[in-house]
């Protein structure tokens, strides 16, 4: 299964109308809005990688009001995916935020092993771009704040991050 992050900066006040046409294409399993540099995730899986190239060129990239998109192809042989209870993750953890870390090359797998051990890290893909994402849960901004300050930038190997925190998690 092939696997990418695209990450969307939209016209201002579009992003409702793009987040639910970005849920309308079947391999879209997440579209959410973003605080930061982007306005909107989203996390893409097709049965290729040329499936995922041709979703994003041809469907993504030509939806209105988009105005310029930051593809992010995932290493599917080293994700990372923990079990959460069956719940949806924000009935229990009010702050949701991805976190793009910059990595030292080759680090990337020892990365995803030790951010696998932080508790409030639920997912992640190592990127083929010397960079890791990952998604972590926490019950207020401040916690992941605490997260990505005092256990993810003292992991080595990690040159920086940059972080997404989630606005409006709805499902798919």
């Amino acid at each position: 299964m092939a696997k990418a992050y695209v990450l969307i900066t939209c016209e201002s006040g579009s992003e409702d109308f793009v987040l639910s046409s970005l849920r309308s294409i079947d391999s879209v399993k997440l579209a959410t809005g973003v605080f930061g540099t982007y306005d909107i995730l989203s996390k893409l899986e097709a049965g290729s990688e040329d499936s995922l190239k041709d979703i994003i060129t041809k469907k993504i990239r030509k939806l209105p009001r988009i105005r310029a998109t930051y593809t992010l192809m995932a290493d599917d042989k080293n994700a990372l995916a923990k079990k959460i209870d069956g719940r949806d993750v924000l009935d229990t953890y009010m702050s949701q935020a991805y976190i793009l870390l910059d990595c030292e090359k080759g680090k990337e797998v020892d990365t995803m092993h030790n951010l696998s051990k932080i508790a409030e890290i639920i997912d992640g893909d190592v990127l083929f771009t010397s960079q890791v994402i990952c998604n972590v849960v926490a019950p207020t901004y401040n916690e992941i704040s605490d997260v990505v300050t005092k256990k993810i930038r003292k992991l080595a190997g990690i040159k920086g991050t940059t972080t997404l925190n989630v606005i409006n998690h709805k499902p798919r």
